[in-house]
Formats: C-alpha cells, sequence, structure tokens
C-alpha cells in the first residue's frame, strides 16, 4: 500500500505522546556517518502558521501587516469561506520544520520522510511542503530564526504537515480533480543485471 499526501485535515490536536513518537523517527533517521545535520522546530501555534502562510503569499514579513492569505494557493488556509484547496501550512493542527546545515539536504530529507511514515503509523496524514522555506529563510529570516529556535548554520528545508485526514471531502473536491498519479515501474527503473 502506498501512503498518500494528506490534502484535508481536521482541528483535532495530535497528541503530545505521539509528537514524541514522530519526533524521535526523526531523530533516529539514518545520516551520512550519523552526524545528524538537523533541527526539528514543532508549531502548533495556529498564529504563527497564518504569519508564515502571509509571508510566503507576498504579505510584508514577520510581524509585519500582511494581507488575508489568498485561498487557493499551497499556503494559504482552507478555512477562508468556500475554499476548497488542498492544506497548505496553515491548514495542518501541528506542522514540523525541518532544519539542515548546508549540504545535508538528502539527510533532512530521510528524517522528513521516516517522520511522515511514524506519523501513518500512529493513524495521522501528512503533506511535505517546501514552499514556506521562501519565506522562512528569505528576507526575515533572523526574525524566524530566533522565533523557530534554527540553529545559526542551518537553514528550514522542508515542512511535514499533519493531523487527522479529513475524510469528510468528497472526491469532487479540487485536490482529488487535480491529484496525479505516479508513473509506472517500467518507466521509472532500469535494471542492470550481469
Amino acid at each position: 500500500s502506498d501512503i498518500a499526501t494528506t490534502q484535508y485535515f481536521t482541528d483535532e490536536k495530535v497528541k503530545d505522546d505521539d509528537v514524541e513518537t514522530i519526533l524521535m523517527a526523526g531523530i533516529n533517521a539514518p545520516s551520512a556517518m550519523n552526524g545528524q545535520p538537523w533541527h526539528f522546530t514543532v508549531i502548533t501555534d495556529a498564529a504563527l502558521l497564518r504569519q508564515i502562510s502571509e509571508d510566503m503569499d507576498g504579505g510584508m514579513g514577520f510581524g509585519g501587516v500582511t494581507p488575508p492569505p489568498p485561498d487557493k494557493t499551497e499556503g494559504g488556509n482552507q478555512a477562508v469561506a468556500g475554499s476548497t484547496s488542498k492544506a497548505g501550512i496553515a491548514d495542518a493542527p501541528l506542522v514540523i520544520v525541518i532544519s539542515c546545515s548546508d549540504g545535508s539536504k538528502l539527510d533532512a530529507g530521510l528524517a522528513c520522510q521516516t517522520m511522515s511514515v511514524a506519523a501513518h503509523l500512529l493513524g495521522y496524514g501528512t503533506k511535505i511542503i517546501s514552499s514556506p522555506t521562501v519565506a522562512v529563510n528569505g528576507e526575515n529570516q533572523a526574525a524566524y530564526r530566533e522565533h523557530l529556535g534554527i540553529p545559526e548554520n542551518q537553514a528550514a528545508a522542508a515542512f511535514l504537515l499533519s493531523g487527522m485526514e479529513d475524510t469528510s471531502m468528497d472526491e469532487s473536491a479540487d485536490a482529488y480533480s487535480s491529484a496525479t498519479t505516479s508513473n509506472p515501474l517500467d518507466e521509472m527503473v532500469t535494471y542492470v543485471a550481469c
């Protein structure tokens, strides 16, 4: 079975014990020479998630006055009236920022994927996005670095959104109608044998 990307989340909080289990999966993920060149920031503050969403949607910056987020972007908030857009950073009850040092994105990706699998095993849905890195690593990086506890020698690489999947959305919703399928094995793999 495959682990599908969750396109809609409920507001139900992820249990604290489950958050710790998810984080331990990331901490114990493989890394080159066990360097563990990552840092994880757990965000459950809806206001901060909306601020990041607004900043990535062209707002004025961290703590500044920003326009309301659009309802049809990856960073937008699905709670906007009448919107059925795919989940963005402001839509999940739990967001884990995966930061890493320069040249360590593969290691950070392994940690992110391992946490995603752990969340799925606990019954949660996940979505991995990178678009918020534009805001967090952008012109207001120093403010975000301090607020999110990102170490000085690292930058945000990915965001893991997690929570209970909202199964009330039907297949006519935007995310389902625009979903893509994976390529077939015979198009993606080359076998070299002796």
